[in-house]
């Protein structure tokens, strides 16, 4: 009998204290809710390529409150062209200043048709965000081959990287709910490239809200110069614009 009111006792104060505390969660939406389209245009320069421009197309569809599907396709006069496809998986902490939980997988197809090369890379993160800050810290594993294999080539089989570390850093100047923003940011996961962790690419980017639902950004990149880890002695710089809308 002892027993039975001890156990009884322990439900009851496990109950009171979960209703007690109450975690905060997203509210549910339906799938394609609040959707964002953007596009973005590039301008770069490094001795590997010399002048060249990227356009971008993105969209993020969160599928479910706590998953978002993210997807976008740069196209570039170096004549290369890279796919990219991610699941979001996120969890909120707080909502004040918005503590934020997630995990990222990446998967990322780039074809250098310039040099008859491809790369696939797949990344996975574990991050926090608020208001001033978002950091994460993973892996990333990329395999390199030949668009088109031919004898007498100098690769006969699939090269891969495994397991090389990935991280990335933001801090923004404003909280992340403000109509505008500028932030600063340390990574080797770039939109459309993944570097190794001692090739860092850095930004300073800026974004303006200046009507409901739309969205206008302004980066500056400086990055590694070179393709498949073959980074040359120094950094390229990229200048990005773009626009978004969302639904």
């Amino acid at each position: 009998m002892k027993k039975i009111f001890t156990l009884l006792l322990s439900v009851l104060t496990v109950g009171s204290l979960s209703s007690a505390i109450k975690l905060d969660t997203f509210p549910d939406i339906n799938p394609g809710e609040h959707s964002v389209v953007e596009f973005k245009t590039e301008y770069g320069f490094n001795d590997v390529w010399g002048h060249h421009a990227n356009f971008d197309l993105g969209a993020t569809i969160p599928i479910h409150k706590h998953f978002d599907l993210i997807a976008g396709a740069q196209f570039s006069t170096a004549n290369v062209y890279t796919l990219n496809v991610e699941l979001d998986t996120k969890f909120l902490l707080t909502r004040k200043h918005h503590r934020e939980l997630y995990f990222k997988s990446r998967f990322m197809p780039r074809f250098v048709v310039r040099s008859e090369a491809v790369e696939f890379n797949l990344a996975l993160g574990l991050g926090y965000r608020q208001d001033y800050v978002n950091i994460m810290i993973g892996t990333n594993i990329r395999m390199m081959d030949e668009l088109h294999r031919k004898e007498g080539m100098h690769l006969n089989e699939m090269i891969a990287e495994t397991f090389y570390p990935a991280y990335f850093l933001e801090v923004f100047g404003r909280p992340i709910d403000c109509n505008w923003n500028i932030s600063l940011r340390m990574t080797n996961l770039g939109d459309f490239q993944i570097e190794r962790m001692w090739n860092p690419i850095f930004s300073l980017a800026g974004r303006y809200d200046p009507a409901d639902h739309w969205r206008v950004s302004l980066r500056a990149e400086c990055k590694p110069a070179g393709m498949f880890n073959m980074t040359a002695g120094f950094f390229g710089v990229n200048v990005i614009a773009g626009c978004s809308y969302t639904f």
